[in-house]
């Protein structure tokens, strides 16, 4: 059965922002596939961006509207995936960047199917969601990532999300880097390839 890595980009990016991530994988024989789509949404600030949801205002209660809409992008995503590679959920791992990573988070979590995996990258959940969510998935395995100097979303989010994650049981890994703004550092991509390594090995 086929494995895939499935990018979500950040808000007023496109699928093109993070596809590159994929020659930093090790993939012997092309046995890993690589999808990033497009987010749906037509982003106001960027002709050529996307975005999952809204963030006008950027407060809890605008995000996890928007997220709640956009688990069924997501879904139906997911699912037309698994139909063109011939695979399943837990052959497919989440990598999400910033916006991205927060509907990753929220994916893995909320869910009733177990990915191989979920990748956040630079974003997370604000603790007022996490203690509103329905927590349905404790099997999901969780690697985050922030830098502490991330001008865009706060790497304290990220501490939450680990520190959440690991009060529901939930096996999480973190990293918090210094001196890293908001972005994918060499640190994040050695841990992005091990983990999609391990987890689809």
């Amino acid at each position: 059965m086929n494995k895939v890595v499935l990018f979500l980009h950040g808000y007023g990016a496109n699928g093109n922002d993070l596809i590159g991530l994929k020659d930093h994988i090790d993939n012997p024989n092309n046995s890993i596939l690589f999808e990033s789509p497009n987010a749906p949404e037509s982003c106001p600030l960027n002709y050529f961006g996307y975005q999952w949801f809204e963030l006008a205002e950027r407060t809890p209660e605008e995000i996890y509207l928007g997220l709640k809409k956009s688990y069924k992008y997501l879904e139906k995503i997911l699912e037309d995936t698994i139909k063109k590679h011939n695979t399943s959920y837990e052959n497919i791992v989440l990598i999400g960047f910033s916006q991205g990573a927060m509907l990753s988070a929220y994916y893995g979590l909320t869910s009733d199917v177990k990915m191989g995996g979920v990748i956040s990258l630079s974003g997370a959940l604000p603790q007022d969601i996490l203690n509103e969510i329905p927590v349905i998935n404790t099997k999901q395995k969780f690697s985050i990532f922030h830098g502490k100097s991330d001008s865009v979303v706060p790497f304290h989010r990220s501490q939450e999300l680990h520190d959440f994650l690991l009060l529901k049981k939930i096996k999480s890994n973190l990293i918090l880097e210094d001196n890293c703004d908001h972005g994918i550092s060499m640190q994040a991509i050695e841990e992005m390839k091990n983990k999609v390594n391990e987890w689809l090995s």
